[in-house]
């Protein structure tokens, strides 16, 4: 059996502890706290965490702010006190987003959720070269030529593979599956969309096309993704 490593993030240490008992009460799972942002930044430097329970409003750094320095952040879920950050919080695919105070069946919901992303993750000795990968569909998995792949669409907890020929739904986060593509070739260029640059045959304005699919383009990437069409990037 997996163990799924946990690390809760939050300056009142009272909110911490009720994390930590509700998780104390699953099998499988370690538990690692901090108060701090900038000692938890460290901790995730020794330690590959499966899971954050992570805080907004912290001295330092906010949640938002501590996850844009994590190149590759492992599952999120939101513990917070305040309800207004919901739809931000869902552009850095967290898998909830908890109000406290939490209660043990809304927590045991949320992690649920985690647990079955968790058991469900793609092994990394099933990832092969750059040129193609597995993928998990209907419990088996599927090997795709990354050549084949035209783009990537997120559907929150799934991703959509888009082939000239084939779609694939698998469980698994937009930012997993981009990690596992060559990165010479995809590039993210949407909170919803990755996409295989030798693919798209038009720019217009904020969309890409690909194959006949018009494909947003996020304002704060449009500029990198010029230059590289520019052959400048």
């Amino acid at each position: 059996m997996k163990v799924m490593k946990c690390l809760i993030i939050d300056d009142e240490p009272l909110a911490i502890d009720v994390i930590e008992n509700y998780l104390s009460r699953i099998r499988d799972v370690e538990i690692s706290r901090s108060q701090n942002p900038l000692d938890a930044m460290q901790l995730m430097k020794q330690v590959k965490f499966d899971l954050l329970f992570l805080d907004i409003q912290m001295p330092l750094l906010t949640g938002f702010e501590f996850l844009r320095t994590i190149k590759d952040p492992p599952m999120v879920i939101i513990t917070t006190a305040f309800r207004e950050y919901a739809v931000e919080s869902f552009e850095f695919e967290v898998l909830d987003y908890l109000v406290k105070p939490v209660s043990f069946p809304t927590f045991m919901r949320a992690l649920e959720r985690a647990l079955k992303k968790f058991d469900t993750q793609e092994p990394e000795e099933t990832i092969q070269d750059s040129s193609s990968l597995f993928l998990k569909v209907d419990r088996k998995l599927i090997k795709i030529m990354t050549d084949d792949i035209l783009y990537v669409e997120s559907l929150k907890d799934y991703i959509k593979v888009i082939t000239k020929k084939e779609q694939y739904i698998s469980y698994q986060s937009l930012t997993s599956i981009t990690e596992k593509l060559p990165a010479s070739k995809f590039k993210r260029i949407h909170r919803s969309f990755t996409v295989n640059i030798d693919k798209i045959t038009r720019m217009d304005g904020s969309n890409v096309m690909i194959n006949g699919v018009a494909i947003p383009v996020s304002r704060d990437l449009k500029q990198d993704l010029v230059q590289l069409l520019k052959g400048e990037g």
